[in-house]
């Protein structure tokens, strides 16, 4: 025979001793299968939904980076819906909505309530978002402290927005309630902007980053001033969800000197927060994809290139799959493999780890079904003619009790050749007919 055919062989008779040891042992392999198919379940391997993603208004710097994502996301078959809102407090009561089909979305971690908190996670802070007070040319001198700013008519955005909420802790620090306070106009974002520049108020506060179009419209505007926040540094002490940051003088423009001195503000991080059973894959395409926005942007002004994405807010809890990220780095499978197969074998290490913890003993025990099956079937064999030999030994037997000791082992052998011999043990077979025939020999000349 030759040698490929003989391993065809032995491969053979291993798949038939499976196939009988399944048909024998039927409730046990469905233990194992049910056990198998609950492990992947509990793992959860395929995201069967897309991303919707909750930003700001329409062309404001988060549904700008909402946008910036579907391009990367849709090179891996993820879906993005961008969805606009007015901001950090709308999409976290979208994201706590068990009906809301929002399921990540942009958020300030101080302006959410400890309940809200608590049911999302966090996949890091993706910028710094500063709060901007820009005011008319003609209040400069006038305008020095915030305490200043309660004389004039002030703009702010939409309640359910984190600009609101950072803005009313700024001046409760500072014993001022812009609830009670008559001077102080919440609007829509649309609205907010057009009171400002229509004249009908006096001062705008809200809080974005520097690439924001709002932003970019006012502080390129020759009519309008930004406050500059002298004390800036005693914010950042006093709330760790605030940083100092400044515009260094010409940084907006060299050529124009602008700003023509260097201005202190404070600013908060936008945390990217998804909902807790958001897919783990879809967790970690989010943040690669985010990773990949920032590092690509040509515009980075209070951050660094490698800055962000970070987890650097910790009011929300950080999500088991961007701490393994931020502590490990990316997956390196993730550059050749879908999302969720790379999370998929992420979390499924420890079972094909315990697998190989008993599988690789057995094997050094040179373990074959098809051999393993054969023994036992012919152990039994062997008890039935050990039996038959402690019955005729030392004593005489009678024609009936010879023809039925005689047609035992005919069934005997019958049994043993209605099983096949594996390759292999055919000398193993040999010696048992050998036994056999010794056997019956004996009886015939009881």
């Amino acid at each position: 025979m030759k040698t490929f055919d003989y391993l065809g062989l032995v491969l053979k008779h291993e798949l038939i001793a499976i196939k009988e040891s399944l048909v024998e042992l039927r409730i046990s392999a469905i233990v194992i299968l049910l056990f198998i198919g609950g492990v992947i379940v509990y793992l959860k391997p395929f995201p069967f939904t897309g991303i919707t993603i909750a930003t700001s208004y329409k062309g404001g710097d988060w549904y700008q980076f909402g946008e910036g994502a579907i391009a990367p996301l849709k090179e891996h078959g993820i879906t993005v819906e961008v969805v606009a809102t007015n901001g950090a407090i709308e999409n976290a009561e979208e994201l706590t909505d068990a009906k809301s089909k929002v399921n990540a979305g942009f958020v300030y971690g101080a302006a959410l309530s400890e309940d809200q908190k608590k049911q999302l996670y966090s996949l890091g802070s993706v910028s710094y978002d500063a709060v901007w007070i820009f005011y008319k040319n003609e209040l400069a001198t006038k305008i020095t402290t915030l305490q200043d700013l309660t004389k004039f008519r002030v703009v702010l955005p939409p309640k359910k927005s984190g600009s609101y909420i950072l803005t009313k802790k700024l001046f409760e620090a500072n014993g001022i309630n812009i609830d009670t306070n008559s001077q102080f106009i919440s609007r829509s974002w649309e609205d907010s902007r057009e009171n400002f520049l229509s004249g009908k108020a006096d001062v705008y506060i809200f809080i974005a980053t520097m690439l924001d179009p709002l932003v970019q419209e006012l502080i390129h505007s020759p009519n309008m001033a930004l406050f500059n926040l002298p004390d800036a540094i005693a914010y950042q002490k006093k709330f760790n969800y605030l940083d100092a940051v400044i515009i260094p003088a010409g940084s907006i423009d060299i050529e124009k000197k602008l700003p023509a001195r260097d201005i202190s503000l404070i600013a908060t991080t936008t945390t990217l927060a998804v909902r807790k059973d958001l897919h783990p894959a879809l967790q970690l395409a989010l943040l690669m994809s985010g990773k990949q926005i920032i590092q690509d942007s040509s515009r980075l002004f209070f951050s660094k290139r490698n800055e962000f994405p970070a987890y650097v807010d910790p009011s929300i809890p950080i999500s088991p799959i961007a701490r393994n990220y931020y502590n490990y780095g990316p997956p390196k499978t993730a550059e050749y493999l879908p999302y969720w197969l790379v999370v998929f074998i992420e979390r499924f290490w420890f079972v094909v780890l315990a697998a190989f913890a008993v599988i690789y003993p057995l094997s050094k025990l040179n373990f074959h079904l098809r051999r393993f099956r054969f023994i036992i079937r012919e152990r039994t064999h062997y008890a039935m003619l050990l039996n038959i030999e402690k019955e005729i030994t030392g004593k005489p037997l009678s024609s009936e009790e010879k023809e039925r000791l005689l047609k035992k082992l005919e069934m005997i052998n019958k049994q043993a050749l209605q099983h096949f011999v594996p390759v292999g043990d055919e000398p193993n077979y040999f010696l048992f007919v050998n036994a056999l025939q010794l056997l019956r020999n004996k009886i015939e000349r009881n």
